[in-house]
Order: C-alpha cells, then sequence, then structure tokens
C-alpha cells in the first residue's frame, strides 16, 4: 500500500470495506473467471459498503477520501482479485464526472443510488432531434454494464463555441439500452464488460457533458459547488485514471507474495528446496526492488496531483508515470510464472490469474506502455502533444 492518511480512523474504515469485498472476490474468483462477471452477491457487498459514494462532494453525507486512502482502497482489493478491483474503482470514481452535470441531474444520479458505467470512445452517431438529439452506436468494453442502472458513452459533436467537433460524453439509463453479453476475455474475465447497443435514443441536451470545459477548469459549471470535492482540486484526467496503476500495484503485491510462498514450499528433483537456489533468490530480490518502484512511482503520481490541483498540467507525465507502474507490474507477473515453472500455469493458480488481469490491465487505452513513453519524451522534446492524462 501507499501511505496512511492522517485520519487514522477514517482510512481504517475504509481499508477493512475493501478487505471484505477483496476477500468475498477471491473466494469467487474462478466462478466469476468461468461466467464472465462477479456474481450478484458480489456487487451487492460493493453497494453495502457504499464503494460508490465514497468520492461524492460532502453534502451527499459521505466521507470525502484523499487520493492516497482512495488508491490503498482499491490496491487493496487489486491485492486479493483484480476483476473486483477493477469495479470496485469504476463504481466509485464515475460518479465523478456526474458531478460535472448540471446539479439537477447530478443529484438524480446520485440520490438513485445506482452503480454508473461508461465508454467513452467517440464512436456514437449524435443527431439533432426536436428538443434534443438522438444517439446511436455500439460500445464494447462496457465494465460492470450488468450491474448499472445509468451509462455513459462517448461521441463527437460540434459546438457553436467551438471551432471544431469535440468529444463529449452522453447519460443515459441503461434500462433504456440493450446489454449484449459478449465478455470473453484473456484476463479480468470478472468485470463483465460487455457490448451495449444504443439504437436512436432520445436525450437532452443536459444529458450532455462536454469534456473539454472540464479539461479547461476542474471546477463544474455552476456556481454553488463543494469547494473542498476531491476532482475538483486535481487535474481531471490523472485523477480519473489513476485507479489503473493502484489496482496493479495491488495484483503484483500479491503475486510476489504469492512467488516468495510458492518458492519456499518447492522442492527441485535433486532434493533441494527451492529457496536455497540462487535462482530464485535473485528473482525474489528483483521482484521486490521493481515493486517497490512501482509503489514510489506511484507515490509520485498522487503527490503530483495533490501539487497541480486543478491548474497547468504535464498529462503526458502522468500518463508515462502511470504506464511505467502498470508495466512494471505486468513483468512481476511474467517474470514470477516463468521462475516457479509448470505448476503455476495450471488455470486458476493464484499467479496464473494475477498475471492474465494484469496483462488485460497494461491492453487498456489509458495503459499503454509505449504511448505513454513516446508521448512523454515527445513532450520533453518541446513537441505539442495534446495528452490529457
Amino acid at each position: 500500500m501507499v501511505t496512511v492518511n492522517e485520519n487514522k480512523a477514517l482510512y481504517e474504515e475504509i481499508m477493512e470495506k475493501a478487505k471484505r469485498i477483496g476477500e468475498a472476490a477471491e473466494l469467487e474468483a474462478l466462478e466469476a473467471d468461468h461466467n464472465s462477471t462477479i456474481s450478484p452477491r458480489l456487487a451487492e457487498i460493493i453497494r453495502e459498503e457504499e464503494i460508490h459514494k465514497l468520492i461524492l462532494p460532502k453534502e451527499f453525507g459521505h466521507p470525502q477520501l484523499d487520493w492516497r486512502t482512495f488508491v490503498d482502497m482499491v490496491s487493496t482489493v487489486g491485492y486479493h482479485n483484480l476483476s473486483a478491483a477493477w469495479l470496485t474503482y469504476f463504481f466509485s470514481a464515475h460518479n465523478a464526472w456526474v458531478c460535472y452535470y448540471p446539479k439537477h441531474i447530478r443529484d438524480e444520479v446520485i440520490n438513485q443510488g445506482g452503480f454508473v458505467a461508461d465508454v467513452f470512445a467517440p464512436i456514437g452517431k449524435v443527431e439533432p432531434a426536436e428538443g434534443g438529439y438522438t444517439v446511436s452506436g455500439k460500445y464494447s468494453f462496457v465494465s460492470g454494464i450488468n450491474y448499472c442502472d445509468w451509462v455513459g458513452v462517448g461521441a463527437m459533436m460540434k459546438f457553436d463555441d467551438s471551432e471544431r467537433p469535440e468529444r463529449v460524453g452522453i447519460l443515459f439509463k441503461v434500462s433504456d439500452l440493450e446489454v449484449v453479453k459478449t465478455w470473453d476475455s484473456l484476463g479480468l474475465r470478472g468485470s463483465g464488460s460487455n457490448t451495449l447497443i444504443i439504437d436512436n435514443v432520445f436525450v437532452k441536451p443536459d444529458a450532455i457533458l462536454r469534456f473539454s470545459k472540464i479539461i479547461e477548469k476542474s471546477q463544474p459549471p455552476y456556481e454553488d459547488f463543494d469547494q473542498d470535492y476531491l476532482y475538483y482540486n486535481t487535474p481531471f484526467y490523472p485523477g480519473f485514471y489513476v485507479g489503473f496503476a493502484a489496482m496493479a500495484v495491488g495484483g503484483a503485491e500479491r503475486v510476489v507474495a504469492e512467488f516468495e510462498k510458492h518458492t519456499a514450499g518447492r522442492m527441485r528433483f535433486s532434493g533441494i528446496n527451492e529457496k536455497d537456489s540462487p535462482t530464485s533468490q535473485r528473482v525474489l530480490a528483483e521482484l521486490k526492488l521493481e515493486m517497490l518502484s512501482a509503489q514510489t512511482l506511484l507515490t509520485e503520481y498522487i503527490n503530483m496531483m495533490e501539487r497541480d490541483k486543478g491548474g497547468a498540467y504535464d498529462g503526458s507525465q502522468y500518463k508515462a508515470i502511470r504506464a511505467k507502474i502498470i508495466d512494471k507490474c505486468v513483468q512481476i507477473a511474467v517474470k514470477a510464472l516463468l521462475t516457479l515453472g509448470g505448476h503455476a500455469l495450471l488455470k486458476g493458480h493464484p499467479v496464473e490469474m494475477f498475471m492474465r488481469d494484469l496483462i488485460a490491465i497494461g491492453t487498456h487505452i489509458t495503459s499503454l506502455y509505449e504511448d505513454g513513453i513516446l508521448g512523454y519524451g515527445r513532450q520533453l522534446f518541446g513537441v505539442q502533444t495534446n495528452i490529457q492524462g
């Protein structure tokens, strides 16, 4: 984990919530892997612990977490199960962009209490209609949609005050759309990231969120807002994406622990205990140091968010650090499995499952290593990248 927050009682309470979710998910890991979704029981545990309400404006009556506590919560769930961490992170973070909508929409969604999903790839087709717009599109990889009441989707739109089309988010009730169960992946199988079909569905203009306005200013467009709210005082995209690195760190920590445990109990054909092998001793030392490096980078990422507040920031550096953290965690899992040998390759072995899940995290568009490192390098040489974080 990263750092214990000064509010020790709150920190410990949140970690207990995370541990409960993680341990329940670990017990159901094989079932979720087979079914390509977490169970209704686990979704209900996340709801009971009110994870989706933890980073809301204070007017909703829930504790406002600092970044360290939030990151450690996600990492703690990730230590036990990465699909559960993926959804725990999303179900909490997705309320953040809802808080940029006009107050009546924000309040409706949050007070209704349902989970929120999103897929902001700008592939939707938006057409003018009387009193608003109609939207159509087929969206893949909609994580957690099986248990969500609301969803935001992406599209490109042209506005009168802008010279070129811009990416927007459009809010829908899931009950108005079609969910198709298509999720059959290498890793993160429990995330239930199915396909969403929107067929000529009407929306009012106030259901459309302009991300360009959030990039310009982290605060919402209305005046009466919570000055202490986490996302109103942080560069939006780095804050929105931090959970990917957080869960990867938690998963990699578990891999290192599993490597140490299985190595200590493993015997070679020669009768020598594997823990006495120079090979495994070197590998464990390397894994521990790489783990420390990933944790340190994550701490620096958090420190940067706290320093930058909601003002100007270098998005390419955030993306590169996040990509580097995740790449280190993936490599930790691969190295651990290759060193442990064939028994760790068996389906359902913890290292096998965590390796698949960590690879899946690394394939997310915000985690791609080559993109992140190239963008940062270009920025360092003064090339404008337009990377948002």
